[in-house]
């Protein structure tokens, strides 16, 4: 049986981002990559978008400059977010 990190790595395409790719974990186990996706697409995945907010205030960032960051979120542009959910919980998650 493969583990989680093999089925990922060896079985699941991956993506490429402007900066270091992560997957995602939660429950346990990786999640299911959505793709990539701007702040009109991330609107409708609140916790996604929390995720993000709390992400950035851990580097220090303002929340007023979180905010402007996510609005110029773009799905086909620079930068952009990367959804995934949950497999097990359908939490959402982005990166």
């Amino acid at each position: 049986m493969k583990t989680d990190v093999e089925e990922i790595t060896q079985r699941t395409p991956g993506f490429a981002g402007w900066k270091q790719e992560a997957w995602l974990y939660h429950c346990g186990d990786g999640a299911a990559f959505l793709g990539p996706a701007g702040y009109r697409e991330l609107k409708a995945h609140p916790e996604a978008l929390a995720m993000l907010r709390e992400d950035h205030r851990r580097y220090g960032w303002s929340p007023t400059d979180i905010e402007e960051f996510l609005r110029g979120l773009d799905r086909t542009g620079e930068p952009t977010a990367y959804l995934f959910r949950c497999s097990h919980c359908n939490t959402s998650l982005a990166s």
